[in-house]
């Protein structure tokens, strides 16, 4: 795929008019207060791909959550919901084109963060720095963030550089990264299946050693995960990702006895089912993304406990 690694002049400029009405009113209302105000998320990865950009913004900001809510009002938002202040986060809608067509925006104090158990809640201390920020995301390629304001771009993980060479990374240690959250080894799966990227080696053996903890996620979550891994543009790339991480028998049981062989003598062709696995691989990838969905609804519903 043609990526586009390098920033424009504004990575501002890109944003639709309307996104980009939205961008400028929080900007200037959190300037005017002496707030630090970032774009972060899935858009900033999205535009230096030239991939389509998603309908939602997401900031990082040093204002405190009631701060936030007091600037998102005078910034002219429609609306405002709780969505986890007690996390730092404060939801906004705004409606520049008219109430038929929302944005919403989560603005989300800096925080770090850590894990004190097995649950995915984690204890949350507000404040730090934008690094901080973005020392507890995910891969390098999301911990990108953009000056609401000017559009220059912030980068301490090398998230561009990953983005040029098409590799997915775990932000700093990888372990840690899948320990404090095991959904995010599937949405490493998912990112290969909708980005076309390659896995990092250390990352990809994090994801091996960490397999077993998605027992810890509901077969819900994963379902979600896996629905946009197999509707995916590469999601014959993301189904041979769990197989090599030894997700699939976590995520997807009723295809391990499938891929299984591609482990044993089989791998140099000899064999049955390797060839019904790079069949299926086929088959998923030219499918239509309705019937891929529908299978992994299935394939979900199979995988439910049953009751007597």
């Amino acid at each position: 795929m043609d990526r586009h690694p390098m920033a424009p002049v504004s990575i501002l400029d890109t944003l639709p008019a309307s996104h980009a009405e939205v961008v400028a009113r929080l900007a200037n209302a959190f300037a005017a207060n002496g707030a630090e105000l970032y774009l972060v998320g899935g858009i900033i990865r999205d535009v230096l791909l030239n991939r389509p950009l998603p309908a939602d913004l997401d900031f990082a900001t040093s204002a405190a959550p009631i701060q936030s809510r007091e600037l998102g009002i005078q910034a002219g938002s429609a609306s405002v919901y709780d969505i986890g202040e007690q996390f730092g986060t404060v939801g906004f809608v705004f409606a520049p084109d008219g109430p038929a067509n929302p944005i919403q925006v989560e603005i989300t104090t800096y925080r770090r963060e850590h894990y004190p158990d097995d649950t995915r809640r984690p204890a949350v201390q507000l404040g730090g720095t934008l690094k901080d920020d973005l020392a507890r995301r995910d891969f390098t390629a999301n911990a990108i963030a953009a000056d609401a304001t000017s559009g220059d771009l912030v980068d301490p993980y090398e998230g561009q550089a990953d983005l040029a060479l098409g590799v997915l990374r775990a932000v700093g240690d990888p372990d840690e990264r899948f320990e404090e959250d095991p959904l995010r080894l599937l949405r490493a799966a998912r990112f290969v299946a909708q980005l076309g990227f390659r896995i990092d080696p250390d990352t990809a053996m994090a994801m091996d050693r960490q397999a077993p903890s998605l027992a810890r996620i509901s077969r819900e979550r994963i379902l979600a995960e896996m629905t946009k891994l197999l509707t995916g543009q590469y999601a014959s790339h993301g189904l041979e990702a769990l197989r090599a991480t030894g997700l699939l028998r976590h995520a997807l049981p009723e295809l391990a006895p499938l891929a299984s062989a591609t482990d044993g003598p089989e791998r140099h062709g000899w064999g049955r089912e390797k060839d019904l696995w790079a069949h299926t691989r086929r088959v998923v990838d030219q499918a239509p993304r309705r019937a891929v969905v529908r299978w992994a609804a299935l394939l979900h519903d199979a995988a439910k406990p049953q009751t007597r």
